[in-house]
């Protein structure tokens, strides 16, 4: 495995459209899109991304991994919350035909990297559902709480903290 992780590009807009859509429904609700859409189309402005979801963050930042012969094979990003130290992981996907390859794992552990160099006291939260939080207690996050349905009708919400 020959990857590159690098920032994201308004180039790479469709290629994450379609991480998504290749991890819909089972990691991602369908209604979550929009979402997601309105944060790539800010990413590589400059400007902290800013909406009722993120209002409290003051950086933002968003990767994507890419293998020479797939080329972008997974992306996810984190934003710096607030008030608080707090550096909230987002977004994190991996194309649904490479899962369990090690994309995943590279990709938190860039995040984490870049989280632990620039904002050393800020602890690292997530959000993910009950179909990957496993993967994440491996990483070394614990299950802070639960919220039935928080991402859809089948989807809950498992926020997740590391120690």
């Amino acid at each position: 495995m020959q990857i590159t992780i690098r920032p994201y590009l308004v180039t790479d807009e469709q290629a994450c459209l379609q991480l998504f859509e290749s991890n819909c429904p089972l990691y991602f609700d369908a209604s979550e899109l929009p979402m997601f859409a309105n944060w790539l189309k800010h990413q590589g402005t400059g400007a902290t991304y800013q909406s009722p979801t993120y209002s409290n963050a003051i950086h933002d930042a968003f990767y994507v991994i890419t293998e020479p012969q797939l080329g972008i094979v997974a992306c996810g990003g984190f934003y710096i919350v607030n008030h608080i130290p707090e550096a909230r992981m987002a977004w994190g996907m991996v194309a649904a035909s490479l899962h369990n390859k090690g994309y995943g794992r590279a990709l938190y552990a860039f995040r984490k990297h870049e989280i632990e160099l620039k904002w050393p006291q800020h602890k690292i939260t997530l959000g993910t559902s009950q179909h990957t939080y496993q993967f994440y207690e491996k990483m070394g996050l614990k299950v802070q709480q639960i919220i039935p349905q928080g991402y859809g009708p089948l989807l809950d919400r498992i926020d997740m903290v590391a120690l």
